[in-house]
């Protein structure tokens, strides 16, 4: 349950027909130089999008617009309208004159006649109308899953129960109320996580472990692998190698490599343009978000996140779930931050219990309802939010101009802790879109073109490529060229500001209170439901393991496979910084989680592919089996139970976080060949050789739900005793 209660906002509609203008006069000099051209404008500063505009009516003293302008206004508000009589000009349009009127003095459900008089003679004839709005149901109100999460559970449970009793045997369930649900969770790592998730699957596919999963989270890099393979065209029907086979020929060229492509980058700013003239917030988020996107889908159609509910509408596979979080300027993330997730059915808070459909993720909303619909976004800008991390990366290439690979990582590493810098670029990103969302601008739709004619950009697109001796430039000569003639050209390379994604706030203007154990500031509370616009980071700025999703009581995880791709200094450097921060944001959140006791187990077992955590008493809380990003027996077994020859040794014998190239280092995006089938046959073998592991977990899980042991709450009859990588050794 949700500790907090959001509900829908009673609003009202104000609407105002401008009908016609008479008499209409500049003055009798300036009339008799040139007859007015009239339009009227109309200003609402309670309203969200609360600006509009007539037409220009040209050399017209009378003028018929019969035009009409809807408004959301909350009546508990001190609502008012200026009108303005405006005089459209070639240099600058000139005011005429302006009124003010309360709008709160109307009477609902009537229409009232009203004629303004501006200056001596100029009058405008309107009519004007406030009813209440009708319930709305755009926005869904509660802590539980949504219908279609549910229709989708039942039909899981059952595909999972018959593979259960296939694969466990004995020790399987016998009847669906004994099947545990098992949540596979991947970290954030930039292209490491995403090439060692593809690893990973493989091994999860082949051992039929993958069919015993309810969910599939990630974060980040994670997220970029998840959605890669749920968007896939023969996805469910091909095997994960598949997918992994063709990242393995889309990294091969370093995502920022398109950058030095006149044509896709004027192709995706005008995209990006279009949005922002539509009303939709912008950031260097889009931009990012189209590199990966076009990278690890190369030559394919973007698809839409809610394209994914026919991957998962038969519950043949696990449901995809991805997550970011929300943060606010001047508070550090670790004391302020809020989860928002992403199914292929619904996005939403679950903090507070607020959701909306996938399709209507981005629209702009006010008091419960959409106030604007946009189109869906594709799945491109929702990777950039999800791994927006590295938009640190990205413009510092563009601003400090294109270097060899090898020097952009050594300088991203060089700047320091992944996290510190997203601290510090959410903060110079909050303040500066705090400058502007005080002004008038913030509920505006504007424009983002290019600071020459499109005639001009058009020549410079076109010559860029083909000038003279173009052949002999360097790829560093070659981005300087295109960050003068194309980059520098849209203010959202200019800036600092920007690098966190935004949309439009959909909890504004909605109700939202605390449940009665809380003492949280209300008035924490009422900035949230006044923001126009909520800033989406890469959730690993907080915890970079996506449990807090998986968490929610109503998803009721009984296993969490919880693979950490997170960054090292060492290789040998223990591998249990995430866990211990989602153990601590469990207990923080009075979520059942097992007590992390790393030391102990390192201490015993020393530095291995993975670990158990089960609390000692309490049988109802979940078991974490935590995969660690090590190289140990790979170099020793081609695959399980199979010694390498010498040979094969001294290629298998690669270091992850201590590499002097850099090879997989968080800030690479650029991944040969040889480097990607390392890593993912090394995360594809540490699954392998754990495979009868989870299997004993996952049996154990079965017992605990057995009725006796539910009773009793008394640990089960415990599985065979397990080996230390037993596949090995057997």
């Amino acid at each position: 349950m949700s500790a907090f209660q959001a509900s829908y906002r009673p609003c009202l509609e104000f609407q105002i027909t401008v009908l016609r203008g008479r008499d209409i006069s500049k003055g009798k000099v300036a009339d008799y130089i040139d007859t007015p051209d009239p339009y009227v404008r109309i200003r609402i500063p309670t309203a969200p999008s609360g600006k509009a505009a007539t037409k220009v009516v040209c050399n017209n003293k009378n003028p018929e617009w019969h035009e009409t302008f809807k408004f959301l206004l909350d009546p508990n508000k001190e609502n008012t309208m200026e009108i303005t009589l405006m005089e459209s000009d070639i240099v600058s349009d000139d005011v005429l004159d302006t009124h003010t009127f309360r709008i709160n003095d109307l009477e609902v459900d009537t229409t009232c006649k009203q004629t303004f008089k501006f200056g001596e003679t100029s009058k405008v004839d309107v009519e004007m109308k406030l009813t209440r709005c009708p319930f709305s149901d755009e926005l869904r109100f509660s802590g539980e899953l949504c219908s279609e999460e549910k229709q989708f559970l039942a039909k899981r449970r059952q595909i999972v129960f018959e593979a259960m009793q296939e694969i466990l045997g004995e020790q399987g369930p016998s009847n669906i109320n004994e099947v545990p649900t098992v949540a596979i969770l991947g970290s954030g790592g930039g292209f490491r996580a995403m090439t060692s998730l593809s690893g990973v699957m493989c091994a999860l596919k082949d051992t039929r472990i993958l069919d015993c999963a309810t969910y599939i989270a990630g974060l980040s890099g994670s997220a970029w692998y998840i959605s890669c393979l749920y968007s896939h065209p023969d996805w469910p029907s091909v095997h994960p190698r598949v997918v992994l086979e063709e990242l393995r020929e889309n990294v091969k060229e370093n995502l920022i490599w398109l950058l030095l492509q006149p044509k896709w980058v004027y192709k995706h700013m005008q995209l990006i343009s279009k949005k922002k003239k539509n009303g939709q917030p912008v950031s260097f988020t889009d931009i990012f978000g189209y590199l990966v996107g076009d990278t690890i889908r190369k030559g394919r159609e973007p698809p839409k996140l809610s394209h994914q509910k026919e991957k998962v509408e038969d519950g043949f596979v696990p449901l995809p779930l991805y997550t970011c979080v929300n943060v606010k300027k001047d508070v550090s993330a670790h004391a302020f931050c809020e989860w928002l997730e992403f199914s292929p059915y619904e996005a939403g808070f679950p903090k507070y219990g607020t959701f909306m459909s996938t399709e209507l993720f981005g629209s702009k909303f006010y008091c419960g309802r959409v106030l604007k619909k946009f189109e869906e976004p594709d799945l491109r800008y929702l990777q950039g939010i999800w791994g927006s991390a590295f938009t640190i990366l990205l413009q510092q290439v563009v601003r400090e101009g294109l270097k060899e690979p090898e020097e952009v990582i050594m300088a991203a590493e060089n700047k320091g802790n992944l996290r510190k810098q997203m601290e510090d670029m959410v903060a110079s990103d909050a303040i500066g879109h705090a400058n502007k969302a005080n002004g008038e601008e913030s509920d505006e739709e504007s424009n983002d073109e290019p600071k020459e004619s499109p005639n001009k950009a058009e020549k410079d697109k076109e010559d860029a490529p083909e000038q003279n001796g173009e052949e002999h430039k360097s790829d560093a000569d070659k981005f300087a060229d295109i960050v003068d003639k194309v980059i520098n050209k849209f203010e959202i390379f200019r800036t600092r500001q920007g690098r966190a994604g935004l949309v439009h706030n959909f909890l504004r203007g909605i109700d939202l209170k605390l449940s009665d154990d809380r003492t949280d500031n209300p008035d924490k509370l009422e900035l949230v439901t006044e923001d126009k616009r909520i800033f989406l980071v890469d959730s690993g700025m907080v915890l970079n393991s996506p449990y807090p999703i998986l968490l929610r009581p109503e998803r009721s995880v009984d296993l969490y496979l919880s693979f950490d791709f997170s960054a090292r200094d060492k290789d040998d450097e223990e591998p249990f910084k995430e866990l211990l921060l989602a153990e601590e944001w469990a207990k923080k959140n009075n979520y059942p989680f097992p007590p992390i006791n790393a030391a102990e187990q390192i201490e015993k077992e020393g530095l291995k592919e993975c670990y158990i955590f089960r609390h000692p008493t309490d049988k109802s809380c979940p078991i974490v089996i935590h995969f660690a990003l090590i190289n140990k027996a790979f170099m020793e077994y081609s695959k399980p139970g199979v010694p390498r020859t010498e040979e094969e040794k001294l290629a298998a014998k690669f270091s992850i976080f201590e590499d002097p190239k850099k090879h997989y280092s968080t800030f690479n995006f650029h991944y040969p060949n040889d480097a990607f089938d390392r890593l993912s046959q090394l995360t594809e073998f540490n699954t392998l050789i754990c495979e009868q592991t989870i299997k004993d977990v996952m049996a154990e899980c079965v017992q605990r739900k057995k009725p006796a042991a539910v009773a009793k709450n008394v640990t089960p009859a415990k599985p065979k005793k397990e080996k230390k990588d037993k596949c090995i050794l057997s």
